[in-house]
Protein backbone atom coordinates (compact mmCIF):
# COMPACT_ATOMS: atom_id res chain seq x y z
CA UNK A 1 0.00 0.00 0.00
CA UNK A 2 2.46 2.28 0.73
CA UNK A 3 4.51 1.42 -2.54
CA UNK A 4 1.20 2.30 -4.39
CA UNK A 5 1.17 5.63 -2.57
CA UNK A 6 4.78 6.25 -3.57
CA UNK A 7 3.87 5.31 -7.02
CA UNK A 8 0.60 7.54 -7.20
CA UNK A 9 2.56 10.73 -6.03
CA UNK A 10 5.64 9.92 -8.55
CA UNK A 11 2.96 9.61 -11.43
CA UNK A 12 1.25 12.85 -10.08
CA UNK A 13 4.62 14.41 -10.40
CA UNK A 14 5.35 13.51 -14.35
CA UNK A 15 1.31 14.78 -14.99
CA UNK A 16 2.35 17.83 -13.24
CA UNK A 17 5.89 18.40 -14.90
CA UNK A 18 4.27 17.88 -18.47
CA UNK A 19 1.23 20.63 -18.02
CA UNK A 20 4.01 23.09 -17.13
CA UNK A 21 5.97 22.09 -20.19
CA UNK A 22 3.43 22.40 -22.25
CA UNK A 23 2.10 25.65 -20.79
CA UNK A 24 5.64 27.03 -21.38
CA UNK A 25 5.32 25.97 -25.17
CA UNK A 26 2.10 27.26 -25.80
CA UNK A 27 1.15 30.84 -26.99
CA UNK A 28 -1.23 32.84 -25.37
CA UNK A 29 -4.77 31.02 -26.07
CA UNK A 30 -3.16 28.84 -28.35
CA UNK A 31 -2.98 25.24 -29.21
CA UNK A 32 -0.56 23.10 -27.84
CA UNK A 33 2.89 23.21 -29.73
CA UNK A 34 5.38 20.38 -27.98
CA UNK A 35 9.53 21.84 -27.58
CA UNK A 36 9.28 19.42 -31.04
CA UNK A 37 7.09 21.78 -32.67
CA UNK A 38 8.83 25.04 -32.57
CA UNK A 39 11.57 25.11 -34.94
CA UNK A 40 15.04 25.65 -34.07
CA UNK A 41 17.25 29.00 -34.87
CA UNK A 42 20.42 28.67 -36.90
CA UNK A 43 22.90 31.87 -37.75
CA UNK A 44 23.54 31.32 -41.77
CA UNK A 45 26.94 31.15 -42.95
CA UNK A 46 28.91 34.32 -43.26
CA UNK A 47 29.00 34.65 -47.25
CA UNK A 48 27.92 37.63 -48.69
CA UNK A 49 25.21 39.88 -47.46
CA UNK A 50 21.53 39.02 -46.81
CA UNK A 51 18.63 39.77 -49.82
CA UNK A 52 17.01 42.18 -49.06
CA UNK A 53 18.27 43.86 -46.18
CA UNK A 54 16.45 47.73 -45.03
CA UNK A 55 18.65 50.34 -46.36
CA UNK A 56 17.25 52.15 -43.31
CA UNK A 57 20.15 52.98 -41.15
CA UNK A 58 19.50 50.49 -38.09
CA UNK A 59 22.47 51.50 -35.90
CA UNK A 60 21.37 55.11 -35.87
CA UNK A 61 17.87 54.37 -34.57
CA UNK A 62 19.09 52.29 -32.12
CA UNK A 63 18.23 49.09 -33.63
CA UNK A 64 20.19 45.72 -35.34
CA UNK A 65 19.35 43.79 -37.91
CA UNK A 66 20.36 39.95 -38.05
CA UNK A 67 19.18 37.61 -40.62
CA UNK A 68 18.65 33.97 -39.39
CA UNK A 69 17.70 30.59 -40.44
CA UNK A 70 14.93 28.89 -39.25
CA UNK A 71 14.48 25.20 -39.20
CA UNK A 72 11.96 23.14 -38.02
CA UNK A 73 9.16 20.62 -39.10
CA UNK A 74 5.20 22.00 -40.74
CA UNK A 75 2.23 20.26 -41.26
CA UNK A 76 0.13 20.15 -44.50
CA UNK A 77 -3.38 21.73 -44.31
CA UNK A 78 -6.54 21.20 -46.42
CA UNK A 79 -8.79 24.43 -46.77
CA UNK A 80 -11.62 23.08 -48.36
CA UNK A 81 -13.93 26.38 -47.49
CA UNK A 82 -12.48 30.07 -47.38
CA UNK A 83 -14.23 30.98 -43.91
CA UNK A 84 -14.12 27.68 -42.55
CA UNK A 85 -11.43 25.99 -40.44
CA UNK A 86 -8.39 24.33 -42.35
CA UNK A 87 -8.21 20.13 -41.77
CA UNK A 88 -4.48 18.73 -40.80
CA UNK A 89 -3.70 16.89 -43.60
CA UNK A 90 -0.08 14.87 -42.10
CA UNK A 91 2.52 16.63 -40.18
CA UNK A 92 6.54 16.31 -39.93
CA UNK A 93 7.63 18.01 -42.88
CA UNK A 94 11.07 19.84 -42.77
CA UNK A 95 11.99 23.22 -43.90
CA UNK A 96 14.50 25.67 -43.37
CA UNK A 97 13.84 29.38 -44.14
CA UNK A 98 15.11 33.02 -43.05
CA UNK A 99 14.11 35.39 -41.28
CA UNK A 100 15.28 39.00 -40.93
CA UNK A 101 14.90 40.31 -37.49
CA UNK A 102 14.74 44.10 -36.58
CA UNK A 103 15.22 44.76 -33.07
CA UNK A 104 15.90 47.65 -30.51
CA UNK A 105 19.33 47.71 -28.98
CA UNK A 106 18.24 48.81 -26.04
CA UNK A 107 16.02 46.57 -23.95
CA UNK A 108 14.00 49.51 -22.46
CA UNK A 109 13.04 51.08 -25.83
CA UNK A 110 11.24 47.49 -26.91
CA UNK A 111 7.46 48.36 -26.60
CA UNK A 112 6.45 44.77 -26.20
CA UNK A 113 5.10 44.27 -29.45
CA UNK A 114 6.44 41.96 -32.46
CA UNK A 115 5.31 42.62 -35.55
CA UNK A 116 5.61 39.54 -38.06
CA UNK A 117 5.61 40.45 -41.59
CA UNK A 118 4.65 37.41 -44.32
CA UNK A 119 6.92 38.94 -46.78
CA UNK A 120 5.88 39.90 -50.21
CA UNK A 121 6.67 37.76 -53.07
CA UNK A 122 5.53 39.32 -56.40
CA UNK A 123 8.55 40.55 -58.31
CA UNK A 124 9.93 37.00 -56.94
CA UNK A 125 12.38 38.51 -54.20
CA UNK A 126 10.98 39.04 -50.80
CA UNK A 127 9.99 42.93 -50.13
CA UNK A 128 9.05 44.61 -46.82
CA UNK A 129 6.50 46.82 -47.95
CA UNK A 130 4.45 47.23 -44.36
CA UNK A 131 7.93 47.92 -42.84
CA UNK A 132 8.84 50.33 -45.89
CA UNK A 133 5.88 52.11 -45.04
CA UNK A 134 5.68 52.42 -41.36
CA UNK A 135 9.35 52.26 -40.84
CA UNK A 136 9.90 55.73 -39.01
CA UNK A 137 7.30 54.51 -36.66
CA UNK A 138 8.45 51.42 -35.80
CA UNK A 139 12.01 52.36 -34.94
CA UNK A 140 10.26 55.28 -33.12
CA UNK A 141 8.25 53.39 -31.10
CA UNK A 142 10.29 50.32 -30.25
CA UNK A 143 8.65 47.40 -31.81
CA UNK A 144 10.59 44.09 -33.01
CA UNK A 145 10.21 43.39 -36.31
CA UNK A 146 10.34 40.27 -38.11
CA UNK A 147 10.39 39.46 -41.89
CA UNK A 148 9.32 35.71 -42.80
CA UNK A 149 10.30 34.14 -46.18
CA UNK A 150 7.24 31.78 -46.14
CA UNK A 151 6.72 31.31 -49.71
CA UNK A 152 9.13 29.24 -52.12
CA UNK A 153 9.72 31.83 -55.08
CA UNK A 154 11.14 33.88 -52.31
CA UNK A 155 13.49 31.14 -51.00
CA UNK A 156 14.62 29.93 -54.36
CA UNK A 157 15.18 33.56 -55.15
CA UNK A 158 17.26 33.86 -52.40
CA UNK A 159 19.16 30.94 -53.32
CA UNK A 160 19.60 31.39 -57.10
CA UNK A 161 21.10 34.98 -56.05
CA UNK A 162 23.39 33.23 -53.39
CA UNK A 163 23.60 29.50 -53.96
CA UNK A 164 26.40 29.39 -50.69
CA UNK A 165 24.99 31.18 -48.74
CA UNK A 166 21.10 30.06 -48.91
CA UNK A 167 22.23 26.62 -49.75
CA UNK A 168 19.83 24.98 -46.43
CA UNK A 169 17.02 26.61 -47.17
CA UNK A 170 14.15 24.84 -48.54
CA UNK A 171 9.99 25.23 -47.55
CA UNK A 172 9.15 22.87 -50.64
CA UNK A 173 6.96 20.02 -49.81
CA UNK A 174 4.48 17.87 -51.87
CA UNK A 175 1.29 20.11 -53.15
CA UNK A 176 -0.58 17.20 -54.17
CA UNK A 177 -3.45 15.94 -51.85
CA UNK A 178 -3.66 12.42 -50.32
CA UNK A 179 -6.99 12.12 -50.26
CA UNK A 180 -8.20 13.11 -53.92
CA UNK A 181 -5.09 14.13 -55.74
CA UNK A 182 -5.95 17.83 -55.97
CA UNK A 183 -3.26 20.33 -55.54
CA UNK A 184 -3.77 21.40 -51.96
CA UNK A 185 -1.98 25.39 -53.27
CA UNK A 186 -2.90 26.15 -56.47
CA UNK A 187 -1.32 29.04 -58.53
CA UNK A 188 -3.38 31.85 -59.09
CA UNK A 189 -2.44 34.14 -61.52
CA UNK A 190 -4.79 36.76 -60.52
CA UNK A 191 -2.53 37.62 -57.53
CA UNK A 192 0.61 36.56 -58.83
CA UNK A 193 0.99 33.56 -57.24
CA UNK A 194 2.80 30.63 -58.00
CA UNK A 195 1.39 28.10 -55.73
CA UNK A 196 2.48 25.19 -53.85
CA UNK A 197 3.28 27.14 -50.47
CA UNK A 198 1.65 24.30 -48.33
CA UNK A 199 3.88 24.55 -45.13
CA UNK A 200 3.75 28.46 -45.19
CA UNK A 201 0.66 28.34 -42.77
CA UNK A 202 2.41 26.21 -39.93
CA UNK A 203 5.68 27.89 -40.78
CA UNK A 204 4.16 31.42 -40.00
CA UNK A 205 2.27 30.26 -36.45
CA UNK A 206 5.29 28.36 -35.89
CA UNK A 207 7.80 31.57 -36.12
CA UNK A 208 5.43 33.44 -34.27
CA UNK A 209 5.34 31.44 -31.43
CA UNK A 210 8.98 31.55 -31.24
CA UNK A 211 8.97 35.56 -30.61
CA UNK A 212 6.32 35.11 -28.04
CA UNK A 213 8.22 32.61 -26.19
CA UNK A 214 11.15 34.91 -26.23
CA UNK A 215 13.57 32.84 -28.33
CA UNK A 216 17.18 33.69 -27.09
CA UNK A 217 18.38 33.80 -30.72
CA UNK A 218 15.60 35.15 -32.38
CA UNK A 219 14.82 37.67 -29.54
CA UNK A 220 17.80 38.84 -28.54
CA UNK A 221 16.67 38.97 -24.19
CA UNK A 222 13.48 40.89 -25.46
CA UNK A 223 10.37 39.20 -23.69
CA UNK A 224 7.49 40.02 -26.09
CA UNK A 225 3.79 40.72 -24.76
CA UNK A 226 2.17 41.26 -28.26
CA UNK A 227 2.01 39.57 -31.39
CA UNK A 228 1.22 41.24 -34.55
CA UNK A 229 0.43 39.97 -38.21
CA UNK A 230 1.25 41.98 -41.24
CA UNK A 231 1.17 41.79 -45.11
CA UNK A 232 0.49 43.73 -48.27
CA UNK A 233 -1.09 42.95 -51.49
CA UNK A 234 -0.44 39.33 -52.70
CA UNK A 235 0.67 38.72 -49.11
CA UNK A 236 -2.43 40.31 -47.27
CA UNK A 237 -4.83 37.62 -49.46
CA UNK A 238 -2.37 34.73 -47.84
CA UNK A 239 -2.96 35.78 -44.90
CA UNK A 240 -6.59 36.17 -44.89
CA UNK A 241 -6.26 32.73 -45.73
CA UNK A 242 -4.05 32.48 -42.77
CA UNK A 243 -6.82 34.13 -40.51
CA UNK A 244 -9.85 32.62 -42.13
CA UNK A 245 -9.05 28.95 -41.81
CA UNK A 246 -5.46 28.71 -39.27
CA UNK A 247 -5.88 31.35 -36.40
CA UNK A 248 -9.08 29.81 -35.36
CA UNK A 249 -6.35 26.64 -34.87
CA UNK A 250 -3.59 28.63 -33.31
CA UNK A 251 -4.44 31.63 -32.00
CA UNK A 252 -0.74 32.74 -32.26
CA UNK A 253 -1.49 36.35 -33.44
CA UNK A 254 -3.88 39.30 -31.73
CA UNK A 255 -3.58 41.99 -34.44
CA UNK A 256 -3.46 41.81 -38.05
CA UNK A 257 -2.50 44.82 -40.58
CA UNK A 258 -3.52 44.29 -43.67
CA UNK A 259 -2.10 46.56 -46.20
CA UNK A 260 -3.96 46.85 -49.65
CA UNK A 261 -6.01 45.05 -48.33
CA UNK A 262 -7.45 42.03 -47.06
CA UNK A 263 -10.05 39.34 -48.67
CA UNK A 264 -13.41 39.05 -47.40
CA UNK A 265 -12.58 37.94 -43.08
CA UNK A 266 -14.85 35.66 -40.84
CA UNK A 267 -16.18 37.68 -38.48
CA UNK A 268 -16.14 35.26 -35.92
CA UNK A 269 -12.39 35.28 -35.62
CA UNK A 270 -11.24 36.74 -32.30
CA UNK A 271 -8.34 38.97 -32.99
CA UNK A 272 -8.35 42.02 -34.30
CA UNK A 273 -7.99 43.38 -37.59
CA UNK A 274 -7.44 46.63 -39.62
CA UNK A 275 -7.24 46.55 -43.64
CA UNK A 276 -5.96 49.26 -45.29
CA UNK A 277 -7.15 50.04 -48.71
CA UNK A 278 -6.04 51.49 -51.76
CA UNK A 279 -7.78 52.94 -55.35
CA UNK A 280 -6.91 49.46 -56.53
CA UNK A 281 -8.20 47.06 -54.53
CA UNK A 282 -11.75 47.55 -54.82
CA UNK A 283 -11.91 47.92 -58.01
CA UNK A 284 -9.84 44.34 -58.73
CA UNK A 285 -12.14 42.50 -55.62
CA UNK A 286 -14.61 43.71 -57.18
CA UNK A 287 -16.24 44.41 -54.06
CA UNK A 288 -16.47 46.68 -51.42
CA UNK A 289 -14.92 45.96 -47.67
CA UNK A 290 -17.09 44.20 -44.93
CA UNK A 291 -18.92 46.34 -42.48
CA UNK A 292 -16.86 47.18 -39.11
CA UNK A 293 -17.34 44.69 -36.18
CA UNK A 294 -16.19 45.38 -32.55
CA UNK A 295 -12.54 43.63 -33.94
CA UNK A 296 -12.32 44.53 -37.28
CA UNK A 297 -12.22 48.10 -39.20
CA UNK A 298 -11.29 48.66 -42.83
CA UNK A 299 -9.87 51.66 -43.85
CA UNK A 300 -9.65 53.43 -47.27
CA UNK A 301 -7.40 56.04 -48.48
CA UNK A 302 -8.59 58.59 -51.29
CA UNK A 303 -5.81 58.99 -54.17
CA UNK A 304 -3.71 56.35 -52.79
CA UNK A 305 -1.53 54.12 -55.26
CA UNK A 306 -0.91 49.90 -54.80
CA UNK A 307 2.30 51.36 -52.85
CA UNK A 308 3.20 55.53 -52.67
CA UNK A 309 5.80 57.19 -53.92
CA UNK A 310 7.62 57.42 -50.55
CA UNK A 311 8.10 53.99 -49.91
CA UNK A 312 8.79 53.04 -53.51
CA UNK A 313 11.47 55.55 -54.30
CA UNK A 314 12.92 55.92 -50.66
CA UNK A 315 12.95 52.21 -48.89
CA UNK A 316 12.16 49.62 -52.16
CA UNK A 317 14.29 51.01 -54.98
CA UNK A 318 17.64 51.20 -53.49
CA UNK A 319 17.84 48.01 -51.91
CA UNK A 320 15.88 46.26 -55.17
CA UNK A 321 18.55 48.17 -57.42
CA UNK A 322 21.44 47.06 -54.73
CA UNK A 323 21.11 43.38 -54.58
CA UNK A 324 20.73 43.19 -58.53
CA UNK A 325 18.52 40.65 -58.54
CA UNK A 326 16.91 42.26 -61.89
CA UNK A 327 19.05 43.64 -64.21
CA UNK A 328 18.67 44.82 -67.88
CA UNK A 329 20.13 43.35 -71.22
CA UNK A 330 23.30 45.00 -70.69
CA UNK A 331 23.46 43.90 -67.24
CA UNK A 332 22.72 46.87 -65.05
CA UNK A 333 20.70 46.34 -61.84
CA UNK A 334 17.11 47.38 -61.67
CA UNK A 335 14.68 48.49 -59.39
CA UNK A 336 11.10 48.00 -59.24
CA UNK A 337 10.13 51.67 -60.92
CA UNK A 338 12.71 50.77 -63.65
CA UNK A 339 10.93 47.89 -64.00
CA UNK A 340 7.49 49.26 -64.04
CA UNK A 341 8.92 51.30 -66.94
CA UNK A 342 10.55 48.49 -68.91
CA UNK A 343 6.90 46.93 -68.63
CA UNK A 344 4.95 49.83 -69.73
CA UNK A 345 4.65 52.32 -71.15
CA UNK A 346 2.43 54.07 -68.49
CA UNK A 347 0.00 56.64 -69.06
CA UNK A 348 0.91 59.06 -67.44
CA UNK A 349 4.81 57.96 -67.04
CA UNK A 350 4.94 59.24 -63.70
CA UNK A 351 4.08 56.43 -61.74
CA UNK A 352 2.95 56.46 -57.95
CA UNK A 353 0.86 58.80 -56.04
CA UNK A 354 2.10 61.29 -53.72
CA UNK A 355 -0.60 60.33 -51.01
CA UNK A 356 1.33 59.26 -48.44
CA UNK A 357 0.37 55.50 -47.67
CA UNK A 358 3.03 55.26 -44.95
CA UNK A 359 1.60 58.05 -42.67
CA UNK A 360 -1.73 56.19 -42.56
CA UNK A 361 -0.49 52.97 -41.53
CA UNK A 362 1.62 53.89 -39.28
CA UNK A 363 -1.89 55.67 -37.58
CA UNK A 364 -3.32 52.14 -38.35
CA UNK A 365 -0.17 49.94 -36.65
CA UNK A 366 -0.17 52.84 -33.69
CA UNK A 367 -4.03 52.14 -32.90
CA UNK A 368 -4.29 48.39 -33.74
CA UNK A 369 -1.14 48.30 -30.86
CA UNK A 370 -3.10 49.94 -27.89
CA UNK A 371 -6.28 48.09 -29.34
CA UNK A 372 -5.05 44.51 -28.41
CA UNK A 373 -3.35 45.87 -25.51
CA UNK A 374 -6.49 46.64 -24.05
CA UNK A 375 -6.69 50.50 -25.35
CA UNK A 376 -9.48 52.05 -27.16
CA UNK A 377 -10.88 50.47 -30.84
CA UNK A 378 -9.45 51.87 -33.54
CA UNK A 379 -11.44 54.84 -35.22
CA UNK A 380 -14.07 54.11 -38.06
CA UNK A 381 -13.30 55.43 -41.35
CA UNK A 382 -15.59 56.86 -43.82
CA UNK A 383 -15.66 53.86 -47.17
CA UNK A 384 -14.99 55.14 -50.50
CA UNK A 385 -18.58 55.74 -52.52
CA UNK A 386 -19.78 53.07 -55.11
CA UNK A 387 -22.99 52.48 -56.45
CA UNK A 388 -25.48 49.54 -56.09
CA UNK A 389 -24.39 47.46 -58.98
CA UNK A 390 -23.52 44.07 -58.52
CA UNK A 391 -19.73 44.37 -58.89
CA UNK A 392 -19.97 47.87 -57.83
CA UNK A 393 -17.78 50.84 -59.45
CA UNK A 394 -16.15 53.95 -57.78
CA UNK A 395 -18.94 57.15 -57.86
CA UNK A 396 -16.83 60.13 -58.81
CA UNK A 397 -16.65 63.43 -59.00
CA UNK A 398 -16.63 65.97 -61.64
CA UNK A 399 -12.36 65.72 -62.16
CA UNK A 400 -13.01 62.35 -62.16
CA UNK A 401 -11.83 62.01 -58.49
CA UNK A 402 -13.34 59.38 -56.45
CA UNK A 403 -15.51 60.27 -53.26
CA UNK A 404 -15.48 59.60 -49.87
CA UNK A 405 -12.64 57.65 -47.86
CA UNK A 406 -9.70 58.87 -45.74
CA UNK A 407 -9.14 62.72 -47.18
CA UNK A 408 -5.03 63.34 -46.40
CA UNK A 409 -3.45 66.83 -47.56
CA UNK A 410 -2.36 65.42 -50.78
CA UNK A 411 -5.66 64.62 -52.11
CA UNK A 412 -7.68 67.83 -50.71
CA UNK A 413 -4.56 70.10 -50.65
CA UNK A 414 -2.20 68.88 -53.73
CA UNK A 415 0.31 69.91 -54.78
CA UNK A 416 -0.36 67.54 -57.75
CA UNK A 417 -2.19 65.46 -59.76
CA UNK A 418 -2.46 62.32 -57.27
CA UNK A 419 -4.40 58.84 -58.61
CA UNK A 420 -4.29 55.66 -57.50
CA UNK A 421 -5.13 53.61 -60.56
CA UNK A 422 -2.84 54.20 -63.44
CA UNK A 423 -3.15 52.89 -67.22
CA UNK A 424 -0.93 50.49 -69.15
CA UNK A 425 0.53 47.46 -68.94
CA UNK A 426 1.85 45.12 -65.45
CA UNK A 427 2.45 47.48 -62.36
CA UNK A 428 0.77 50.31 -64.68
CA UNK A 429 -2.41 50.41 -63.08
CA UNK A 430 -1.55 49.48 -59.62
CA UNK A 431 1.10 52.21 -59.45
CA UNK A 432 -1.10 55.20 -59.96
CA UNK A 433 0.25 58.35 -60.67
CA UNK A 434 1.56 61.88 -60.26
CA UNK A 435 1.71 64.93 -62.18
CA UNK A 436 3.19 67.91 -60.55
CA UNK A 437 1.56 70.92 -61.02
CA UNK A 438 3.84 74.40 -61.57
CA UNK A 439 3.60 77.61 -59.69
CA UNK A 440 0.90 79.12 -61.61
CA UNK A 441 -1.54 76.18 -61.32
CA UNK A 442 -0.70 76.61 -57.28
CA UNK A 443 -1.18 79.79 -57.02
CA UNK A 444 -4.64 79.52 -59.40
CA UNK A 445 -5.73 77.12 -56.61
CA UNK A 446 -4.57 78.89 -53.49
CA UNK A 447 -4.22 82.16 -53.92
CA UNK A 448 -1.20 82.40 -52.21
CA UNK A 449 1.56 79.42 -50.03
CA UNK A 450 0.15 80.92 -46.92
CA UNK A 451 -3.57 80.32 -47.84
CA UNK A 452 -2.13 76.67 -49.20
CA UNK A 453 -0.38 76.49 -45.51
CA UNK A 454 -3.36 76.90 -43.89
CA UNK A 455 -5.58 74.18 -45.94
CA UNK A 456 -3.17 72.05 -45.03
CA UNK A 457 -3.21 72.57 -41.21
CA UNK A 458 -6.85 72.46 -41.91
CA UNK A 459 -7.10 68.75 -42.87
CA UNK A 460 -4.24 67.79 -40.55
CA UNK A 461 -5.95 68.61 -37.30
CA UNK A 462 -9.33 66.93 -39.04
CA UNK A 463 -7.10 63.81 -40.18
CA UNK A 464 -5.83 63.79 -36.62
CA UNK A 465 -9.18 64.45 -34.66
CA UNK A 466 -10.46 61.18 -36.88
CA UNK A 467 -7.68 59.05 -35.83
CA UNK A 468 -6.42 58.50 -38.84
CA UNK A 469 -3.34 60.44 -38.34
CA UNK A 470 -0.47 60.71 -35.52
CA UNK A 471 1.10 64.45 -34.55
CA UNK A 472 4.57 63.23 -36.22
CA UNK A 473 3.05 63.02 -39.41
CA UNK A 474 1.10 65.73 -38.90
CA UNK A 475 3.64 68.23 -38.20
CA UNK A 476 5.77 66.44 -41.19
CA UNK A 477 3.12 67.35 -43.39
CA UNK A 478 2.72 70.98 -42.49
CA UNK A 479 6.75 71.49 -42.07
CA UNK A 480 6.75 70.55 -46.20
CA UNK A 481 4.04 72.50 -47.03
CA UNK A 482 5.57 75.51 -45.62
CA UNK A 483 8.92 74.39 -46.97
CA UNK A 484 7.04 74.13 -50.66
CA UNK A 485 7.09 78.43 -50.30
CA UNK A 486 6.16 78.95 -54.46
CA UNK A 487 5.37 82.43 -54.89
CA UNK A 488 2.56 84.08 -56.76
CA UNK A 489 3.81 87.21 -57.45
CA UNK A 490 5.48 86.65 -61.00
CA UNK A 491 1.79 84.76 -62.36
CA UNK A 492 -0.04 87.98 -61.31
Amino acid sequence: MHKMRNKEKIICLMLLLTCALITACTGKGGKVMTAEELPTVIVPPAIGTPMSATVMDMKANGYVEEELFVKGAAGRYRITHPLANAEIIDSGHPYTTRVLVRRPIDQAHFNGTVIVEWLNVSLNQDVDFVFGATRELVVRDGYVWIGLSAQRNGVEAMKKWNPKRYLALSVAASNIDPADGREIDPADPSIMAVGGDVLAWDIFSQVGKMALAGDPKLMGGLKAKHLIAAAESQSTLKVTTYYNSIQPLHKAYEGYLFYDRSGQLRTDVDAKTIAIGTEIFTALLKYPPQDDTDHQRWWEVNGASHFSLDEVENYVDPFVKRDGAFRNAVGNPESLSDLIKKNGPCSPPTSYSRVPNGDILKAALHGLNKWISGGPALANAPRFVVDTQKAPKYVRDANGKILGGIRTAAMDAPMADNAGIGSGPWFCGPSGYHIDFSDKELCQRYGSHDAYVARVEAIVNANMRDGVLLPVEAKKTVDEAKAMNFSCKSTN
